[in-house]
């Protein structure tokens, strides 16, 4: 009987969590992309045109915000290989709320820009890019258009 019932509280404690699966980042076919420093570097060192990438690595700069054109938000995160990228996410898809020091995990488009520059941070409501994403805190962003005012 204990067990009986102690099997009843785990099942509806345990119901009470969503499972939310890990977001893959996927290419344009479909392939997923991994994160590890080897794919990384293979990416960087490609001369693939626009391929994308999934990097994970700790925020090191947050810049102003860029209102020219559609506004983006900017930071830079060091990755494993000691290197820098620039982040640029549209704010048509939210703000992401990061600062210097946090862990963060982002896919999108690379460009041979500086060190390396990552955008198509989100998902392309028209279809024409791969989508992407950034995770912060446990928090998936970029996956529905919040614009920000």
């Amino acid at each position: 009987m204990r067990s009986l019932i102690a099997l009843f509280v785990f099942a509806v404690s345990f119901s009470s969590f969503a499972f939310v699966p890990e977001q893959q980042c996927k290419d344009v076919k479909g392939n997923v992309i991994d994160s590890s420093l080897t794919t990384v570097s293979k990416i960087m060192n490609s001369h693939s045109n626009r391929p994308q990438i999934y990097i994970t690595g700790t925020i090191t700069q947050v810049e102003q915000e860029d209102h020219s054109g559609l506004p983006h938000q900017k930071f830079s995160v060091k990755i494993g290989t000691g290197t820098n990228l620039q982040i640029v996410s549209n704010l048509d898809f939210g703000r992401i709320p990061v600062a210097v020091g946090q862990t963060v995990s982002v896919c999108g488009e690379y460009l041979h820009v500086g060190q390396g520059m990552v955008h198509w941070t989100h998902f392309d409501p028209h279809g024409g890019h791969a989508d992407g994403f950034t995770i912060l805190n446990g928090t998936l962003y970029g996956d529905k258009e919040v614009p920000v005012n």
